[in-house]
């Protein structure tokens, strides 16, 4: 088959959407047919005939649909394959077979339908678009905010004398549950709980205030048909614990010691204004990042750029599993799951636009990663996950995701490029 003759096949349903006619000729349906055919013949048992002895015309009649559609599976695929790669498409999707059309005289003609990535050119005076970076203030709160969170990090828990358990304490337990109705005991555990958290059974929480080291008590717990741990749901479990150990949260002092014991400061006014620093780069870099986002937004409304729809819904479903564990997307309830559908399908269509035009940009502008640019940033990774730069290459290497580090590292080289460029300071 002739590649002008494909090209002419070829229709152009939408910017991202091909429809394709081939055709499969009738001498390599025959011999494909035959080659099946001798194939079927050798292994199928029929009643009266020893195994590879059945008449031949007898197997083609009784599995002409299984033979018809071995030969289509057999030969579609390649001349698929070999066609497109005439043509110089690549296919983000698997193409759908629409329509076959098997004769073996005539051969087989079929049709399918796949999407591609959009072609498009960026407007000539694309950097003259400008946009306004919004302006960033700190807070001397957010500062405050950080330097509890360190103090909560650098907490410890000192053991308890002279007191019972409060609420925040954490708590010690040996704990066994028995069965109200078949008697059965479950096996003993030692856990740490802490005291009146709110995922704690209400009856756990209503018994542990007061208790000390040693101390003894019993409570019951009727778990709903509907409990998430399955071995539990709607079971009466009489429970047995005794305070082991109650443990109670240190804060450190906020002062000149607990600055140098978090970080290399000589002090803890140093110390915060290295957060404010941190904090002030952090707002500065969303604010740049936001100011990119609105100008990739409006240049992919100005170009009217579509996204394959088979890519936005994968990435849609890549951002769903990124923001949600597997048990927590098993509560989210019925009635919610269209707007978080719809508001992960908005993010993934947003983030596919600005990558594909943020890698149409790098090869109009004619950026690219050098290899002492590459090695320089796995240098960086190295240090800052303190994993050692051999250790980090290999793993790279043999994962196959060096293209991928080197493509990331494009478009955040892109980003910068831009940044110097469209945003009004």
């Amino acid at each position: 088959m002739e590649k002008d003759t494909n090209q002419e096949r070829l229709k152009v349903v939408s910017p991202t959407v091909r429809e394709l006619d081939l055709e499969i000729s009738p001498e390599t349906v025959k011999k494909e047919y035959e080659k099946v055919l001798r194939d079927y013949v050798a292994r199928v048992r029929l009643p009266g005939f020893r195994k590879g002895y059945a008449p031949k015309d007898m197997v083609q009649r009784m599995f002409e649909a299984e033979i018809k559609e071995e030969v289509l599976d057999n030969l579609i695929p390649d001349n698929l394959r070999q066609e497109l790669e005439n043509l110089k498409i690549i296919p983000v999707n698997v193409p759908t077979v629409k329509s076959v059309d098997f004769s073996l005289e005539g051969g087989v003609r079929y049709q399918v339908s796949f999407e591609v990535w959009p072609e498009f050119d960026l407007p000539a005076d694309y950097l003259e678009r400008k946009v306004e970076k919004e302006k960033t203030q700190l807070e001397e709160a957010e500062v405050e905010a950080v330097l509890n969170r360190l103090r909560e990090n650098a907490s410890e828990y000192l053991p308890v004398t002279g007191r019972g358990v409060q609420s925040g304490d954490y708590v010690v337990i040996e704990i066994q549950g028995r069965e109200a109705v078949s008697r059965k005991f479950l096996p003993v555990e030692k856990v740490v709980v802490l005291a009146g958290h709110p995922d704690n059974e209400p009856q756990l929480n209503e018994v542990l205030p007061g208790l000390k080291p040693g101390d003894e008590k019993n409570f019951t717990v009727k778990y709903p048909p509907d409990y998430r741990q399955k071995k539990f749901a709607g079971k009466e479990i009489e429970y047995r614990l005794k305070v082991l150990e109650v443990k109670e949260k240190k804060l450190p002092e906020l002062n000149d010691d607990f600055a140098r014991l978090v970080d290399e400061v000589e002090n803890l006014e140093a110390l915060k204004e290295k957060i404010r620093q941190d904090l002030a780069r952090r707002r500065e870099e969303e604010a740049r990042d936001k100011a990119i986002d609105q100008y990739l937004a409006r240049l992919a409304a100005e170009i009217n750029l579509a996204i394959p729809e088979s890519m936005v819904k994968e990435e849609a479903q890549a951002i769903i599993g990124r923001q949600f564990r597997e048990e927590e997307l098993k509560k989210i309830p019925a009635n919610l799951w269209p707007g978080l559908l719809e508001q992960a399908r908005k993010q993934a269509e947003a983030s596919l636009k600005n990558h594909i035009l943020l890698r149409k940009i790098a090869a109009r502008e004619g950026l690219e990663i050098t290899p002492e640019e590459f090695e320089q940033e796995l240098k960086r990774v190295s240090e800052t996950r303190n994993i050692p730069l051999d250790q980090l290459k290999a793993a790279l290497t043999r994962d196959g995701r060096d293209e991928d580090w080197k493509l990331n590292l494009l478009l955040r080289k892109t980003v910068d490029f831009l940044a110097g460029r469209i945003i009004i300071f």
